[in-house]
């Protein structure tokens, strides 16, 4: 029997914790006439109120991309969340350990029937949009809607719509505060499906504004209900926010205004951290040593993600993955040991599955793929491999600022084999359009896929490996009956059991070509002075910047 991690099954977790308000009292009467002086001559100050804190100063992070740069809940990727919750309060809200919180969404509390196919959500009625409009659950359904339309590129909308096939008849509005959704299945994760814990799915935006100014204008003066709100973006450069002198869910923001600024190369983000010119920028894991040397502060989250390359439309007739055994050559190529030491400055450690990370929960202890070119060789003639080219896309990504330089490491070890390898320098946004239009054939790009609870991983499994999915690399029937017996799992016991079903079955096919677990390191100035990256997904705890 496989040895079993200690884990957490994230379901319906958190009480509701009071909120406290800090209350100023003020000295003296109104009353009584102010005393200008003693028998010694020493003036006498009459104590007043102290003036409310208010939001100071500046906060800019520099990262080498913002998603699709589009501030709306059905516009914007999962990685664009960095800066979507500022802006944003989702429906179900989640803390830093990544359990669903109670204390931190529009949702106060919510609760699920036996069968997993009904839930119900109670809104706080005290919750305003920047434009004035109380938030009501008009503006969830509304929000949900426009999430799993057939536009959205909202990263993981096909796990909910695969539990909400139709929003217009199956999310009932109760009353302004509550509303009703009866899934088309059993759907024991809901809640977080419509968190932020995992992407932008749960975020909501106003329903009248949005439909009032239409979808582009929203798009380019977008309102939400989050600490800060929109002032403006030149896409490919900045984008910059503006603090509320106060919000519901976090007190008096530290900074009043954010800048995120999109800066690609490494070298530039350094010196514009050392110039003083951002207090906060993405990191390669080689490079972290030497700042902190230099006196800035280095924070990291570890075990962060798992890094693995995709065989991109592997079923088709054409495909050089269709066969397994040219699929478990390319892993055999791959030396882990010596990308994880030269690549990423020991900062990872050799992967098993991809987008599993070892710590995940429901993870086997299956051995990485061990490092055998011979068998490579061997098993690339023995499936006939006639020599076709495989195009690589390389672009650097915030967590993974190396990846250029580990994309010439891997092609070069495939190379080595035999396989004839061509690298396309790119955007990330470029490459993931191509993706989202299956025209990959034959080709390749790298994802670092982020740790996450395990309802977290059935959204991200669904995505990328679903048949259906928005990003899938794999049409089998056998995986597709896997990834739905697991979803339809409503005891603990049974999520896990069928979690690892599915986990031993990509493992035994090598589905991916996976890389490496990895740490995630940030560099900031001396002004900051403590920072908690939480375990959200696509969000290293950026808004946590704004509350120390």
């Amino acid at each position: 029997m496989a040895k079993h991690r200690i884990f957490r099954i994230p379901f319906i977790l958190a009480l509701i914790t009071a909120m406290t308000l800090l209350v100023a009292v003020a000295c003296g009467s109104s009353d009584e006439p102010e005393d200008t002086g003693t028998t010694s001559g020493v003036a006498t100050v009459v104590p007043t109120a102290m003036p409310a804190a208010k939001p100071t100063g500046k906060l800019t992070i520099a990262l080498t991309d913002l998603g699709n740069e589009t501030p709306s809940v059905w516009q914007e990727f999962a990685f664009g969340k960095a800066y979507m919750r500022f802006m944003f309060d989702a429906l179900t809200g989640t803390n830093d350990a990544g359990d669903v919180d109670k204390a931190n969404g529009a949702a106060k509390d919510w609760s699920m029937s036996a069968d997993a196919m009904t839930w119900t959500f109670n809104l706080r009625d005290n919750i305003n949009f920047h434009n004035g409009d109380n938030l009501t659950a008009e503006d969830v359904k509304f929000s949900v809607k426009l999430m799993t339309s057939a536009d959205s590129v909202a990263s993981y909308k096909g796990k909910v719509a695969a539990s909400i096939t139709d929003p217009e008849t199956q999310i009932i509005v109760v009353s302004p505060y509550e509303l009703q959704i009866n899934a088309f299945k059993p759907s024991g994760f809901l809640n977080w499906d419509l968190s932020d814990i995992q992407g932008v799915e749960g975020l909501i935006q106003p329903k009248n504004y949005t439909e009032t100014v239409g979808n582009d204008e929203f798009a380019k003066s977008p309102v939400g209900s989050g600490p800060y709100k929109w002032v403006g973006q030149r896409k490919g450069d900045y984008m910059e926010l503006e603090a509320l002198d106060e919000h519901w869910r976090v007190g008096v923001p530290q900074y009043k205004t954010v800048l995120f600024r999109i800066i690609p190369e490494e070298s530039t983000r350094i010196a514009a951290l050392k110039a003083g010119e951002v207090d906060v920028i993405s990191v390669s894991r080689e490079r972290a040593p030497d700042l902190k040397k230099d006196g800035l502060n280095i924070y990291s989250k570890n075990a962060a993600s798992v890094l693995g390359l995709y065989f991109h439309e592997s079923w088709r007739d054409d495909s050089v993955w269709k066969d397994i055994r040219v699929r478990k050559a390319f892993n055999l190529a791959i030396n882990r040991e010596e990308l994880c030491e030269f690549i990423f400055a020991g900062e990872c450690t050799p992967a098993a599955v991809y987008p599993w990370p070892d710590i995940a929960p429901g993870v086997l202890d299956l051995p990485a793929y061990p490092y055998d070119p011979e068998q490579a060789k061997s098993l690339l003639a023995e499936a006939g491999y006639d020599g076709t080219e495989i195009a690589i896309r390389s672009y650097p990504r915030a967590d993974t600022p190396e990846g250029p330089r580990f994309i010439e490491a891997v092609a070069a070890s495939l190379e080595a084999v035999g396989i004839k390898v061509k690298i396309i320098p790119t955007e990330y946004a470029s490459y993931r359009k191509e993706r989202l239009a299956h025209t990959l054939d034959n080709g390749m790009g790298y994802l670092a896929a982020p740790n996450r609870p395990l309802a977290g991983f059935q959204g991200v499994i669904r995505v990328l490996n679903h048949s259906e999915g928005t990003f899938t690399s794999t049409n089998d029937p056998e995986i597709d009956r896997l990834i739905e017996d697991w979803e339809d799992a409503i005891l603990p016991a049974d999520v896990v059991e069928r979690s690892e079903r599915l986990y031993q079955n990509m493992y035994d096919g090598y589905r991916s070509l996976t890389c490496c677990n990895m740490n995630i390191s940030y560099a900031t100035g001396t002004n900051i002075k403590a920072w908690d990256l939480g375990n959200r997904v696509w969000d290293d705890g950026f808004t946590n910047l704004y509350e120390n």
